[in-house]
């Protein structure tokens, strides 16, 4: 227990996770040559690679073997995704940011009009990309019903319409909860969900993933509002304090900073519980030290 090193074994993974996303997104990929440059701008901007490392988790204690071949496409798409996201969250209709991981923004480089088809084009290429896993194919089209839930009307791109019809609107503990768990807190509970699916977990197994990806992902969302309010934005790669002065509906706005972090702390122990509950202390390290990470990031 005490020779697992988290930051050697994350390194690792997202070593794994980039050399995968040059693979399956070349520069000389096909078609014009702009619309694939803007979409690998961003895609190699630098970033945790949490979400694939959640499916990389997920995939190892479940027992999964065949990481390159059955989890790695599936890991590169969830990135693709998460990246499509950013790259429009970040445009002048929406969240209107000039800068994200400490780099000019997408459409500052490439103009509004390639921004949202390089978004558009990741958003699709990552299918073409997930269906290469070598997985048993029930298992990758439950995969793939599970991300496209976790992304859908009532997922991310839900929770996005909530996130910017609510601002300025009085604030809802109601929907807040609403925004963070179907913005954020989906899709990564997923992330964390297709790992053990591709693995061909036992159903208490999911249960556990689905049960503690939903407190991580709430956790992560919470932590980013906090972020917002008194991070360091060269830390962060972004400019801080947009959310107050946009209006929105965030854990802060609602409940203060404090409690904002102790219910975040709150989570994060009762996932760590969890964890050790299903596979034990030293087989959960992995799951254990990330969770411990999004609690205690400042970044």
């Amino acid at each position: 227990m005490g020779g697992f090193d988290f930051n050697r074994y994350w390194k690792e993974r997202r070593e794994l996770v980039n050399r995968g996303l040059d693979k399956f997104l070349p520069a000389d990929s096909p078609g014009p040559q702009i619309l694939t440059e803007a979409m690998r701008y961003t895609l190699f901007a630098g970033g945790k690679r949490l979400r694939p490392l959640l499916a990389i988790i997920g995939y190892e204690l479940s027992g999964g073997n065949d990481l390159e071949n059955e989890l790695l496409p599936v890991a590169c798409g969830i990135e693709m995704i998460h990246t499509f996201s950013l790259i429009h969250d970040d445009l002048p209709a929406m969240d209107n940011d000039d800068f994200r991981r400490g780099k000019p923004t997408n459409h500052k480089v490439f103009g509004e009009a390639i921004a949202i088809l390089a978004g558009d084009a990741l958003f699709g290429h990552a299918f073409y990309v997930m269906v290469r896993s070598t997985a048993p194919s029930e298992r990758v089209i439950e995969t793939i019903r599970e991300i496209t839930d976790a992304i859908g009307l009532d997922g991310m791109l839900g929770g996005q319409v909530a996130d910017v019809t609510g601002e300025k609107k009085p604030p809802s503990k109601e929907l807040v909860q609403y925004i963070h768990s179907r913005k954020t807190g989906k899709f990564i509970r997923a992330s964390l969900k297709v790992g053990g699916i591709i693995a061909g977990a036992d159903t208490g197994t999911i249960k556990v993933f689905h049960e503690v990806g939903e407190k991580i992902g709430l956790t992560f969302q919470i932590v980013d509002d906090i972020l917002d309010e008194i991070g360091e934005k060269d830390k962060l790669g972004k400019s801080v304090g947009k959310d107050r002065e946009s209006g929105k509906q965030t854990y802060v706005r609602i409940y203060g900073l404090e409690e904002a972090k102790h219910r975040a702390k709150e989570l994060a122990e009762s996932a760590i519980e969890q964890i050790n509950s299903h596979f034990g202390v030293e087989k959960g390290l992995p799951l254990i030290s990330l969770t411990k990470f999004i609690v205690e990031r400042n970044f």
